[in-house]
């Protein structure tokens, strides 16, 4: 399930064109907007994300599980935990000749979407039965989808 393939450090955030102006798409890319000073210059690439939809919930479904767990204190360490848990990952050798595991990537690049739904489904099964026993993965989802203003893609 594991693919190589450029691993990006930085976060997305995602906006719409309107009116010729940029704009945040959901409260989920205001509140990371924000972290950045006024008046300086950002790098930032254009792209249409290859499923942004179900990534994005993704994402806010790990930054709400962080908060509210106590386990793990951010969202891309249990990301991380859901990697290796779900068979994301990349055999590597050290020094010694030992062969170790170590967690994967799901960006656009390195994983196609027919197997960042399989890994979905299988990162929520883990995160209502193991993260957080007996969570309701219903209300999760709604409250995710709010904040990550989710449409089902086409």
């Amino acid at each position: 399930m594991s693919k190589a393939g450029n691993k990006s450090k930085s976060q997305w955030i995602l906006v719409r064109k309107v009116d010729g102006a940029l704009v945040a798409h959901a409260p989920y890319d205001v509140a990371m907007f924000e972290r950045f000073p006024e008046n300086v210059p950002l790098r930032i690439q254009l792209a249409q994300p290859r499923s942004g939809p179900r990534h994005r919930l993704y994402r806010v479904i790990l930054r709400i599980v962080a908060e509210n767990n106590r386990f793990y204190s951010t969202e891309d360490a249990l990301h991380k935990s859901l990697l290796v848990a779900c068979g994301v990952v990349e055999p590597v050798i050290t020094l010694t000749g030992e062969i170790i595991f170590v967690p994967s990537s799901t960006a656009f690049e390195a994983m196609p979407e027919e197997e960042f739904k399989i890994y979905f489904d299988k990162a929520m099964e883990l995160i209502s039965t193991t993260v957080i026993p007996d969570l309701d993965l219903d209300e999760l989802m709604k409250e995710a989808r709010s904040q990550s203003n989710y449409k089902e893609a086409a």
